[in-house]
Protein backbone atom coordinates (compact mmCIF):
# COMPACT_ATOMS: atom_id res chain seq x y z
CA UNK A 1 0.00 0.00 0.00
CA UNK A 2 2.15 2.84 -1.23
CA UNK A 3 1.96 6.25 0.25
CA UNK A 4 3.50 9.68 -0.47
CA UNK A 5 3.92 12.88 1.04
CA UNK A 6 4.98 16.57 1.00
CA UNK A 7 8.60 16.86 2.73
CA UNK A 8 10.48 20.06 3.19
CA UNK A 9 13.18 19.32 5.90
CA UNK A 10 15.96 16.62 7.08
CA UNK A 11 13.30 16.05 9.84
CA UNK A 12 10.79 15.24 7.59
CA UNK A 13 12.81 12.75 5.80
CA UNK A 14 13.87 10.84 9.22
CA UNK A 15 10.30 10.22 10.02
CA UNK A 16 9.21 9.73 5.73
CA UNK A 17 12.18 6.82 6.02
CA UNK A 18 10.73 4.78 8.90
CA UNK A 19 7.22 5.48 8.29
CA UNK A 20 5.40 1.93 7.03
CA UNK A 21 4.97 2.04 3.27
CA UNK A 22 5.84 5.45 2.51
CA UNK A 23 8.02 5.11 -0.71
CA UNK A 24 8.19 8.35 -1.97
CA UNK A 25 8.52 12.22 -1.56
CA UNK A 26 7.77 15.64 -2.74
CA UNK A 27 9.97 18.44 -2.86
CA UNK A 28 8.30 21.57 -2.82
CA UNK A 29 10.95 24.31 -4.22
CA UNK A 30 9.43 28.03 -4.19
CA UNK A 31 10.55 28.85 -7.91
CA UNK A 32 7.78 26.59 -8.77
CA UNK A 33 5.15 24.96 -6.27
CA UNK A 34 2.36 26.87 -5.04
CA UNK A 35 2.84 26.40 -1.76
CA UNK A 36 7.22 25.89 -1.47
CA UNK A 37 8.94 27.33 0.90
CA UNK A 38 12.35 26.23 -0.15
CA UNK A 39 14.91 27.72 -2.17
CA UNK A 40 16.81 26.48 -4.99
CA UNK A 41 19.82 25.16 -3.43
CA UNK A 42 17.79 23.37 -0.63
CA UNK A 43 15.47 21.60 -2.80
CA UNK A 44 18.24 19.98 -4.59
CA UNK A 45 20.33 18.93 -1.44
CA UNK A 46 16.85 17.77 0.18
CA UNK A 47 16.43 15.34 -2.71
CA UNK A 48 20.03 13.70 -2.58
CA UNK A 49 19.59 13.32 1.24
CA UNK A 50 15.96 11.09 0.52
CA UNK A 51 17.64 9.51 -1.75
CA UNK A 52 20.52 8.54 0.49
CA UNK A 53 17.47 7.36 3.28
CA UNK A 54 16.41 5.00 0.70
CA UNK A 55 13.29 7.17 -0.33
CA UNK A 56 12.45 8.45 -4.21
CA UNK A 57 12.30 12.51 -4.52
CA UNK A 58 9.68 13.82 -6.83
CA UNK A 59 10.48 17.61 -7.89
CA UNK A 60 7.00 19.48 -7.48
CA UNK A 61 6.21 22.24 -10.45
CA UNK A 62 2.16 22.97 -9.96
CA UNK A 63 2.47 26.45 -10.22
CA UNK A 64 0.69 27.90 -13.08
CA UNK A 65 3.26 30.67 -15.50
CA UNK A 66 2.52 32.79 -18.59
CA UNK A 67 4.78 32.30 -20.98
CA UNK A 68 7.29 35.21 -20.50
CA UNK A 69 7.35 33.85 -16.90
CA UNK A 70 7.97 30.80 -17.75
CA UNK A 71 10.96 31.28 -19.88
CA UNK A 72 12.25 33.50 -17.10
CA UNK A 73 11.87 30.33 -15.03
CA UNK A 74 13.11 28.08 -17.50
CA UNK A 75 16.33 29.82 -17.75
CA UNK A 76 17.30 29.81 -13.72
CA UNK A 77 16.33 25.73 -14.52
CA UNK A 78 19.60 25.74 -16.39
CA UNK A 79 21.84 25.61 -13.85
CA UNK A 80 19.84 22.81 -11.94
CA UNK A 81 21.04 19.75 -11.04
CA UNK A 82 18.35 17.63 -11.82
CA UNK A 83 19.42 13.97 -11.96
CA UNK A 84 18.90 14.45 -7.70
CA UNK A 85 14.91 14.23 -8.75
CA UNK A 86 13.31 11.04 -9.34
CA UNK A 87 10.43 12.13 -11.38
CA UNK A 88 8.91 15.88 -11.94
CA UNK A 89 5.28 16.59 -11.16
CA UNK A 90 3.63 19.29 -13.07
CA UNK A 91 0.16 20.62 -13.41
CA UNK A 92 0.65 23.06 -16.42
CA UNK A 93 1.28 21.41 -20.00
CA UNK A 94 4.00 24.23 -20.55
CA UNK A 95 6.09 22.85 -17.71
CA UNK A 96 5.61 18.89 -19.00
CA UNK A 97 6.76 20.48 -22.31
CA UNK A 98 9.68 22.14 -21.11
CA UNK A 99 11.07 19.00 -18.91
CA UNK A 100 10.61 16.82 -22.19
CA UNK A 101 12.54 19.37 -23.92
CA UNK A 102 15.46 19.76 -21.78
CA UNK A 103 15.53 16.72 -19.59
CA UNK A 104 13.70 13.75 -22.13
CA UNK A 105 14.67 11.35 -19.69
CA UNK A 106 13.15 12.59 -16.27
CA UNK A 107 9.75 10.65 -15.82
CA UNK A 108 6.71 13.03 -15.43
CA UNK A 109 3.51 12.71 -13.08
CA UNK A 110 0.23 14.69 -14.64
CA UNK A 111 -1.39 16.78 -12.00
CA UNK A 112 -4.91 15.68 -13.57
CA UNK A 113 -7.47 16.85 -10.36
CA UNK A 114 -9.34 20.07 -12.24
CA UNK A 115 -11.02 19.50 -15.38
CA UNK A 116 -10.11 16.30 -16.16
CA UNK A 117 -12.68 13.95 -15.26
CA UNK A 118 -13.56 12.01 -18.09
CA UNK A 119 -11.55 8.81 -18.99
CA UNK A 120 -10.90 10.10 -22.79
CA UNK A 121 -9.27 13.54 -21.72
CA UNK A 122 -7.03 11.75 -19.41
CA UNK A 123 -6.30 9.09 -21.93
CA UNK A 124 -5.62 11.93 -24.17
CA UNK A 125 -3.26 13.21 -22.07
CA UNK A 126 -1.40 9.74 -21.82
CA UNK A 127 -1.36 9.74 -25.88
CA UNK A 128 0.08 13.43 -25.79
CA UNK A 129 2.82 12.92 -22.78
CA UNK A 130 3.59 9.23 -24.10
CA UNK A 131 6.49 7.69 -22.79
CA UNK A 132 7.51 10.58 -20.23
CA UNK A 133 4.36 10.15 -18.04
CA UNK A 134 4.64 7.35 -15.29
CA UNK A 135 1.81 9.03 -13.23
CA UNK A 136 -1.64 10.22 -13.23
CA UNK A 137 -2.97 12.06 -10.22
CA UNK A 138 -6.70 11.85 -10.01
CA UNK A 139 -9.08 14.19 -9.04
CA UNK A 140 -11.28 13.67 -6.02
CA UNK A 141 -14.44 14.71 -7.57
CA UNK A 142 -14.15 11.18 -9.22
CA UNK A 143 -16.41 8.63 -7.58
CA UNK A 144 -15.10 5.34 -6.01
CA UNK A 145 -16.44 3.37 -8.87
CA UNK A 146 -14.40 5.46 -11.38
CA UNK A 147 -11.62 5.67 -9.41
CA UNK A 148 -11.38 1.96 -10.38
CA UNK A 149 -12.46 1.84 -13.55
CA UNK A 150 -9.37 4.27 -14.17
CA UNK A 151 -7.39 2.59 -12.44
CA UNK A 152 -7.68 -0.59 -14.99
CA UNK A 153 -8.58 0.91 -17.80
CA UNK A 154 -5.68 4.12 -18.00
CA UNK A 155 -2.32 3.01 -19.58
CA UNK A 156 -0.47 5.01 -16.64
CA UNK A 157 -0.10 4.27 -12.83
CA UNK A 158 -2.30 6.39 -10.75
CA UNK A 159 -2.70 8.63 -7.55
CA UNK A 160 -5.14 9.85 -5.59
CA UNK A 161 -5.59 11.62 -2.06
CA UNK A 162 -5.94 9.71 1.03
CA UNK A 163 -6.11 12.55 3.82
CA UNK A 164 -5.45 16.13 3.34
CA UNK A 165 -7.06 19.46 2.71
CA UNK A 166 -9.63 20.02 -0.37
CA UNK A 167 -8.55 22.57 -2.42
CA UNK A 168 -11.54 24.71 -3.33
CA UNK A 169 -9.59 27.86 -5.39
CA UNK A 170 -6.82 28.39 -6.92
CA UNK A 171 -5.81 31.70 -8.56
CA UNK A 172 -2.57 32.89 -9.64
CA UNK A 173 -3.40 36.42 -8.64
CA UNK A 174 -2.64 37.67 -5.22
CA UNK A 175 -6.25 38.52 -3.55
CA UNK A 176 -5.09 38.97 0.23
CA UNK A 177 -2.26 41.06 0.53
CA UNK A 178 -4.24 45.11 -0.50
CA UNK A 179 -7.20 43.97 1.65
CA UNK A 180 -5.67 42.69 4.97
CA UNK A 181 -2.72 45.49 4.21
CA UNK A 182 0.19 43.18 4.41
CA UNK A 183 3.54 44.36 4.12
CA UNK A 184 5.13 43.45 0.24
CA UNK A 185 7.75 41.17 1.37
CA UNK A 186 5.71 38.46 2.92
CA UNK A 187 6.49 35.69 1.07
CA UNK A 188 3.28 33.51 2.75
CA UNK A 189 -0.34 34.56 4.04
CA UNK A 190 -2.21 32.21 6.21
CA UNK A 191 -5.72 33.43 6.48
CA UNK A 192 -9.31 32.56 6.76
CA UNK A 193 -12.42 33.59 4.62
CA UNK A 194 -16.30 33.60 5.25
CA UNK A 195 -19.04 34.12 3.09
CA UNK A 196 -21.29 37.00 3.82
CA UNK A 197 -24.56 34.55 4.01
CA UNK A 198 -22.56 32.22 6.01
CA UNK A 199 -20.03 34.24 8.32
CA UNK A 200 -19.79 31.45 10.92
CA UNK A 201 -18.15 28.80 8.53
CA UNK A 202 -14.48 29.85 7.54
CA UNK A 203 -12.25 28.46 5.22
CA UNK A 204 -8.68 28.28 5.39
CA UNK A 205 -6.84 30.47 3.30
CA UNK A 206 -3.29 30.99 1.59
CA UNK A 207 -1.67 33.32 -0.24
CA UNK A 208 2.17 32.65 -1.27
CA UNK A 209 4.48 34.26 -4.34
CA UNK A 210 2.41 31.86 -7.16
CA UNK A 211 -1.66 33.09 -6.05
CA UNK A 212 -3.62 32.07 -3.83
CA UNK A 213 -5.47 29.08 -2.82
CA UNK A 214 -8.74 28.33 -0.52
CA UNK A 215 -9.82 24.92 0.91
CA UNK A 216 -12.67 23.16 2.34
CA UNK A 217 -13.17 23.44 6.48
CA UNK A 218 -13.01 19.98 6.39
CA UNK A 219 -10.32 17.42 5.20
CA UNK A 220 -10.80 14.76 2.25
CA UNK A 221 -10.10 11.04 4.22
CA UNK A 222 -10.73 7.77 2.16
CA UNK A 223 -7.67 6.12 4.19
CA UNK A 224 -10.47 3.44 5.45
CA UNK A 225 -12.22 2.93 2.10
CA UNK A 226 -9.01 1.97 -0.21
CA UNK A 227 -9.59 -1.75 -0.14
CA UNK A 228 -11.50 -1.69 -3.89
CA UNK A 229 -9.15 0.87 -4.92
CA UNK A 230 -6.23 -1.31 -4.37
CA UNK A 231 -7.70 -4.52 -5.46
CA UNK A 232 -7.98 -1.91 -9.07
CA UNK A 233 -4.09 -1.21 -9.19
CA UNK A 234 -3.85 2.31 -7.31
CA UNK A 235 -0.36 2.77 -7.38
CA UNK A 236 -0.27 5.04 -4.53
CA UNK A 237 -1.62 7.41 -1.74
CA UNK A 238 -0.86 10.96 -1.07
CA UNK A 239 -1.08 11.89 2.65
CA UNK A 240 -0.88 15.75 2.72
CA UNK A 241 -0.17 17.01 6.23
CA UNK A 242 1.07 20.60 5.29
CA UNK A 243 -1.67 22.31 6.56
CA UNK A 244 -0.46 21.40 10.48
CA UNK A 245 2.73 21.56 10.35
CA UNK A 246 4.87 24.04 11.59
CA UNK A 247 8.21 25.61 9.85
CA UNK A 248 10.29 23.70 8.47
CA UNK A 249 8.61 20.56 8.58
CA UNK A 250 5.74 19.23 5.84
CA UNK A 251 4.94 15.80 7.91
CA UNK A 252 4.60 15.95 11.20
CA UNK A 253 3.79 12.46 12.41
CA UNK A 254 3.73 11.04 9.10
CA UNK A 255 5.32 7.42 10.38
CA UNK A 256 2.86 7.01 13.26
CA UNK A 257 -0.23 8.06 10.35
CA UNK A 258 1.16 5.73 7.82
CA UNK A 259 1.10 2.93 10.56
CA UNK A 260 -2.17 3.65 11.73
CA UNK A 261 -3.20 3.42 7.66
CA UNK A 262 -2.00 0.05 7.65
CA UNK A 263 -3.45 -0.92 10.97
CA UNK A 264 -6.69 1.05 12.08
CA UNK A 265 -7.86 3.78 9.29
CA UNK A 266 -11.13 4.19 11.11
CA UNK A 267 -9.68 5.41 14.70
CA UNK A 268 -7.30 7.28 12.53
CA UNK A 269 -10.27 9.08 10.82
CA UNK A 270 -11.40 10.08 14.00
CA UNK A 271 -8.73 11.12 15.80
CA UNK A 272 -8.18 13.63 12.42
CA UNK A 273 -6.76 17.01 13.23
CA UNK A 274 -9.93 18.55 11.60
CA UNK A 275 -13.45 17.01 10.44
CA UNK A 276 -13.15 14.81 7.90
CA UNK A 277 -15.49 13.43 4.95
CA UNK A 278 -15.26 12.06 1.21
CA UNK A 279 -17.84 14.41 -0.57
CA UNK A 280 -17.46 12.52 -3.91
CA UNK A 281 -16.33 9.03 -3.35
CA UNK A 282 -19.69 7.16 -2.95
CA UNK A 283 -21.28 9.83 -6.09
CA UNK A 284 -20.73 12.93 -7.75
CA UNK A 285 -24.38 14.18 -8.51
CA UNK A 286 -23.48 17.82 -9.08
CA UNK A 287 -24.03 17.78 -12.73
CA UNK A 288 -26.62 15.80 -12.13
CA UNK A 289 -29.73 18.96 -12.83
CA UNK A 290 -27.91 19.64 -16.44
CA UNK A 291 -30.28 17.24 -18.01
CA UNK A 292 -32.74 19.16 -16.91
CA UNK A 293 -31.20 22.76 -18.30
CA UNK A 294 -30.74 21.50 -21.58
CA UNK A 295 -33.48 22.39 -23.69
CA UNK A 296 -35.45 19.19 -25.42
CA UNK A 297 -37.02 21.20 -28.11
CA UNK A 298 -34.81 19.42 -31.18
CA UNK A 299 -35.14 15.90 -29.47
CA UNK A 300 -37.19 14.82 -32.14
CA UNK A 301 -34.30 15.80 -34.68
CA UNK A 302 -31.47 13.77 -32.94
CA UNK A 303 -31.89 10.47 -34.88
CA UNK A 304 -31.73 12.99 -37.54
CA UNK A 305 -28.65 15.10 -37.14
CA UNK A 306 -25.83 14.21 -38.46
CA UNK A 307 -23.39 17.19 -36.45
CA UNK A 308 -23.96 18.81 -33.60
CA UNK A 309 -22.60 22.37 -32.52
CA UNK A 310 -20.57 21.82 -29.28
CA UNK A 311 -18.60 25.76 -29.76
CA UNK A 312 -17.42 28.50 -31.57
CA UNK A 313 -16.66 32.17 -31.29
CA UNK A 314 -18.30 34.71 -33.02
CA UNK A 315 -16.80 36.13 -35.57
CA UNK A 316 -14.51 33.33 -35.64
CA UNK A 317 -15.22 29.91 -35.54
CA UNK A 318 -18.01 27.03 -35.34
CA UNK A 319 -16.93 23.54 -33.70
CA UNK A 320 -19.03 20.60 -35.19
CA UNK A 321 -18.95 17.17 -33.26
CA UNK A 322 -19.98 14.47 -36.23
CA UNK A 323 -22.85 12.51 -34.90
CA UNK A 324 -23.15 9.82 -37.82
CA UNK A 325 -20.56 9.71 -41.15
CA UNK A 326 -22.18 11.95 -43.85
CA UNK A 327 -21.56 14.20 -46.77
CA UNK A 328 -22.60 17.51 -47.71
CA UNK A 329 -25.38 18.19 -50.16
CA UNK A 330 -26.87 21.74 -51.16
CA UNK A 331 -29.41 20.72 -48.76
CA UNK A 332 -27.64 20.53 -45.45
CA UNK A 333 -29.38 22.78 -43.08
CA UNK A 334 -28.61 24.38 -39.16
CA UNK A 335 -31.27 23.30 -37.48
CA UNK A 336 -31.20 26.43 -34.42
CA UNK A 337 -32.27 25.48 -30.42
CA UNK A 338 -35.13 28.45 -31.09
CA UNK A 339 -36.36 26.38 -33.95
CA UNK A 340 -35.24 28.15 -36.69
CA UNK A 341 -33.53 26.71 -39.41
CA UNK A 342 -30.55 27.68 -41.49
CA UNK A 343 -28.75 26.64 -44.76
CA UNK A 344 -25.83 25.48 -44.49
CA UNK A 345 -23.17 28.67 -45.82
CA UNK A 346 -21.59 26.64 -48.79
CA UNK A 347 -18.57 28.83 -48.52
CA UNK A 348 -17.97 28.25 -44.41
CA UNK A 349 -14.65 26.42 -45.36
CA UNK A 350 -15.22 23.21 -43.48
CA UNK A 351 -12.59 21.41 -42.21
CA UNK A 352 -10.47 19.32 -39.83
CA UNK A 353 -8.95 20.47 -36.95
CA UNK A 354 -5.84 20.35 -38.94
CA UNK A 355 -6.76 22.37 -41.52
CA UNK A 356 -7.73 19.90 -44.41
CA UNK A 357 -10.78 21.10 -46.47
CA UNK A 358 -13.53 18.37 -46.77
CA UNK A 359 -17.02 18.26 -47.21
CA UNK A 360 -17.91 14.60 -45.39
CA UNK A 361 -17.46 13.59 -41.56
CA UNK A 362 -16.62 10.70 -39.39
CA UNK A 363 -18.61 9.54 -36.61
CA UNK A 364 -16.91 11.38 -33.47
CA UNK A 365 -14.75 13.33 -35.62
CA UNK A 366 -14.38 17.28 -34.87
CA UNK A 367 -14.84 19.83 -37.82
CA UNK A 368 -13.90 23.54 -38.03
CA UNK A 369 -16.25 25.61 -40.19
CA UNK A 370 -15.56 29.67 -40.18
CA UNK A 371 -18.31 31.75 -38.18
CA UNK A 372 -21.63 31.10 -39.13
CA UNK A 373 -24.04 34.18 -37.83
CA UNK A 374 -26.69 33.09 -35.31
CA UNK A 375 -25.63 29.67 -34.21
CA UNK A 376 -25.28 28.85 -31.15
CA UNK A 377 -23.84 25.10 -28.90
CA UNK A 378 -26.40 22.82 -28.88
CA UNK A 379 -27.72 23.76 -32.64
CA UNK A 380 -27.97 20.47 -35.14
CA UNK A 381 -26.66 20.01 -38.46
CA UNK A 382 -29.40 17.54 -40.69
CA UNK A 383 -29.44 16.00 -43.79
CA UNK A 384 -31.78 18.38 -45.67
CA UNK A 385 -34.97 16.52 -47.84
CA UNK A 386 -35.74 19.67 -49.42
CA UNK A 387 -38.97 19.49 -47.48
CA UNK A 388 -39.62 22.70 -44.28
CA UNK A 389 -39.62 21.79 -41.03
CA UNK A 390 -39.68 23.29 -37.52
CA UNK A 391 -40.06 21.85 -33.69
CA UNK A 392 -43.31 23.11 -32.53
CA UNK A 393 -42.92 26.25 -31.00
CA UNK A 394 -45.78 28.46 -30.52
CA UNK A 395 -47.45 30.31 -33.46
CA UNK A 396 -46.14 27.31 -35.88
CA UNK A 397 -47.72 24.38 -37.17
CA UNK A 398 -44.95 21.77 -35.36
CA UNK A 399 -44.33 17.82 -36.13
CA UNK A 400 -45.43 16.25 -33.07
CA UNK A 401 -46.15 19.13 -31.07
CA UNK A 402 -42.77 19.65 -28.69
CA UNK A 403 -42.41 22.74 -26.82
Amino acid sequence: MPFNTFASSLADLDRCATAPDLTEVLIEPMLLARQGRLGEKDAQELAIAARSKGLRPVLVWDALMPQRKLEAVGDRLQSWDFSAFAAVRVNDLGAAAWVQEHHPNLPLQLIAETGNHNLSALQGWCELLGDSLERLILSIELPEAQLVRYCKELPVPCEVLGAGPILLFYSPRSLLADPLQVEEDSVHIAATIAFEDNPDRPFPTLETPHGTLMFLDKDQFIGDRLESLWKAGLAMVRIDLRSFSQQPDAAPNIDTICQQLLSDPATLRQQWHRPTRAPFFNANRTTALIPRMKTRRLDPWRNRAIAEVIAGEGGSYVVFRVLRPFHLTPDTQILLPTGDRLPFPPDCNLRTLQGVPTMQGEADQLLLTDWIKKTVTGSLLLEGDGDRFDVGLPGRVGLGGVG
